[in-house]
């Protein structure tokens, strides 16, 4: 090989290395970063991007925003998909939570799995069970899987629930998204975009299925 071309050969290499480098340094940047929440009593743990809001027990009243809230007052953790990376759109919310179901009875399995009636609601129940997927297997453990929803004044709210009963304790741990009728302005809101909605579910899909009890 002549000196001439065996320096044309180290520069050709010498800037592939520079373009994987520079290709691998811009996968870093792109990847996430995550944290890691743990109950106070290290019941269980999942984890979160980490630039999701996050509202705990007894300070929850921050992720009551949305005209429909996708947190409960009872809520034991609820994280929070960032509003602002759909501005302009019908978006209003979306969360990943978990509450402690307490009864008035000792807890049971079947106890913990039962939609009772909601209180003043017409004997409707908490949730409807999902006939097309009733179950859901999250860190191993299977969950009892079902869906709810509301709507007022042009506003709606649609909630995945799953049910788990673990060492005498009944959690669920719910995936719930609001918007808002798109019809009610003059033009009609921006819906989010199939793209939009996909990274949104898989955000909160990749949340609850981080989901593991610690004991």
């Amino acid at each position: 090989m002549s000196a001439e071309c065996f320096w044309r050969t180290l520069a050709v290499l010498a800037a592939m290395a520079l373009l994987a480098q520079a290709a691998n340094s811009q996968h870093r940047v792109s990847v996430p970063q995550t944290k890691t929440f743990t109950a106070p009593d290290r019941a269980f743990r999942f984890s979160y991007p980490s630039d999701f809001q996050v509202c705990t027990a007894g300070k929850i009243d921050p992720c009551l925003q949305s005209f429909i809230p996708v947190c409960e007052e009872d809520a034991l953790v609820c994280v929070i998909y960032p509003a602002k990376r759909f501005e302009d759109t019908n978006f209003g919310a979306a969360s990943f939570q978990v509450r402690e179901i307490r009864r008035n009875e000792m807890m049971t399995p079947d106890v913990c799995a039962t939609p009772y009636p909601i209180e003043g609601a017409s004997n409707w129940p908490e949730f409807l069970l999902s006939a097309k997927h009733p179950v859901e297997t999250i860190g191993g453990v299977q969950f009892l899987h079902g869906s709810s929803g509301g709507a007022a004044t042009s506003h709606w709210s649609d909630t995945n629930v799953y049910r788990g009963f673990h060492q005498q304790r009944c959690f669920e741990l719910s995936v719930s998204q609001s918007g808002t009728n798109p019809e009610v302005s003059d033009p009609p809101m921006k819906t989010l975009s199939p793209e939009q909605q996909k990274k949104l579910d898989q955000s909160m899909s990749q949340i609850l299925h981080s989901f593991r009890f610690s004991n």
